[in-house]
């Protein structure tokens, strides 16, 4: 055991890198105390260990070198209090946010998986859909450009992590009326479905009830060319005694999120009906 201790045995000694110590001594933060007079050699005292692991410990905390400096220049219980809450409340904002990210991307996967599966397209089948809540500007978009500038707008208003990417969450939202009166091409509202824990503002959601929904998927075409598919949900709904109850859903179900093979993007119209 020895008091002066050379650059190479106080990194050793703190499991630090000497260039860490000689960045530490360039800007100030933590310089050796001993320099010989004849050789020029600087050299740490052992008695610097606690100020040196201190400083190990508060970059371990997420501080900044400045923030270090300044913690050292007058240090108290008061202070060192304040230090430690204000970290604690970072950190638990940090775990906070990788634990949605976490449960966010078990989601995607889960569906990801489920689309993998793979279930007949172009066939009518129905399905009981619990209670959703929609965000949306309610306003209708008329081309591919409105639609780009919607879904940015709603993904800002949202404020998640990856929303919409491998998820079955944006779509438009298709008029009963125009439905009845088979205008299938109408400009229609976009929407992305959030997560009930969201606080969302009055003016930008709706509530979509749970029932019974006449569903259909189809994939390889465009966002806007629904006619046939709808047609098909219609003649079947006729032929077996249901009728509509509420405004559709057009659910983009595979996009280009997550796929850049045409054949692989698949939609799914979504029917609110009962039966008669």
């Amino acid at each position: 055991m020895k008091e002066k201790l050379t650059i190479g045995e106080m990194a050793k000694l703190r499991n630090l890198t000497t260039e860490t110590l000689r960045h530490y001594d360039r800007i100030g933060l933590f310089k050796p105390q001993y320099t010989d007079p004849q050789s020029g050699y600087r050299y740490y005292s052992i008695y610097q260990y606690e100020i040196l692991g201190t400083i190990k410990e508060l970059r371990q905390l997420g501080m900044s070198t400045d923030e270090i400096k300044a913690y050292f220049d007058e240090r108290s219980v008061r202070k060192s209090l304040e230090l430690l809450r204000q970290k604690h409340e970072e950190l638990v904002s940090k775990i906070n946010e990788i634990t949605e990210l976490e449960e966010n991307i078990s989601e995607k996967i889960a569906y990801l998986e489920q689309v993998r599966a793979g279930e007949d397209y172009k066939k009518v089948f129905f399905r009981h859909i619990e209670s959703r809540r929609l965000i949306t500007l309610n306003e209708k978009i008329n081309n591919n450009l409105e639609l780009c500038y919607g879904v940015t707008k709603l993904e800002n208003l949202l404020n998640e992590k990856a929303p919409i990417l491998a998820s079955s969450r944006l779509g438009i939202i298709i008029n009963e009326e125009e439905l009845h009166q088979q205008r299938f091409e109408e400009p229609s509202v976009i929407f992305i479905v959030a997560k009930n824990h969201r606080q969302l503002s009055k003016n930008y959601e709706r509530i979509i009830p749970a029932g019974l929904f006449a569903c259909i998927r189809y994939n390889g075409e465009l966002l806007w060319n629904r006619s046939k598919s709808l047609t098909e949900i219609l003649e079947h709904l006729d032929k077996n005694g249901f009728r509509i109850t509420g405004d559709a859903l057009q659910i983009m179900y595979i996009d280009i999120t997550i796929t850049d093979r045409l054949n692989e993007i698949t939609f799914e119209i979504q029917v609110p009906i009962e039966k008669i």
